[in-house]
């Protein structure tokens, strides 16, 4: 019985870190795969499947716009020839 309380407080421990260290994004509930955003931009991205998506959210587009390794282009996507997908 004490075993089993002793693990049932090391696993509620373990799911509080998880949740005290996720980012502010992820604590809201939204989810951004960063891997699948190939080019973004102040109004939206171009995932890699060369489909144009809005930002469902600021702190979505503030997320990618600070993300390591981001393709981020403080401009709208149609300023350019190209709607903003680079080849």
């Amino acid at each position: 019985m004490q075993k089993a309380l002793i693990g049932a407080l090391v696993a509620l421990g373990v799911i509080g870190a998880t949740l005290a260290t996720q980012d502010p994004v992820h604590a809201q509930g939204i989810h951004l795969d960063v891997g699948n955003v190939a080019f973004g931009y102040r109004d939206g991205y171009w995932d890699h499947g060369h489909h144009w998506h809005h930002w469902r959210s600021y702190r979505e587009a503030r997320s990618y716009q600070h993300a390591r390794g981001n393709q981020y282009n403080n401009w709208n996507h149609d300023r350019d020839h190209d709607q903003g997908w680079h080849q």
